[in-house]
C-alpha cells in the first residue's frame, strides 16, 4: 500500500520522468530481513544463518554496500515511506494468508 501510494502522489504531482525510489525508510540486508520475518511468524530469528554472498551464484556482481536512495521525490512532493519493520508488520499476516491459501506448490 506504501509504494501504490506513492505512484498515485508521483501522477497527481505531474512530476518530471526519472527513477523514483519507493521504498520503506531504514536499511537492512536480505538476513535482517529474513530474522524479522521469522520473529513476526513467532520462530526463532536465531535459526536464520547469514550466507556470504561470494559463494552465491550471482548474475550480475553486486556491490559490498547499496541503498536506494529517495532524493528524487523532492521536498513536498510526499512524506517519507515509514519504516521497514512496520511495514512488514502490516503486510506480513496478508501475504501468510495468501501462501497457506494458495496451498502447496505442485511439482
Amino acid at each position: 500500500m506504501d509504494v501504490a501510494d506513492r505512484i498515485h502522489t508521483l501522477i497527481a504531482s505531474a512530476a518530471a520522468p526519472g527513477i523514483y525510489h519507493a521504498t520503506s525508510s531504514g536499511e537492512t540486508t536480505w538476513f535482517g530481513l529474513a530474522q524479522e520475518v521469522f520473529r513476526l511468524r513467532g520462530a526463532d530469528p536465531a535459526r536464520v544463518r547469514p550466507a556470504n554472498s561470494i559463494i552465491m551464484a550471482r548474475p550480475a556482481p553486486r556491490p559490498a554496500y547499496s541503498v536506494l536512495g529517495h532524493a528524487a521525490w523532492g521536498p513536498g512532493r510526499a512524506p517519507p515511506i515509514g519504516g521497514w519493520q512496520q511495514a512488514l508488520q502490516r503486510g506480513l499476516p496478508g501475504l501468510a494468508a495468501v501462501i497457506v491459501a494458495a496451498g502447496p506448490a505442485s511439482s
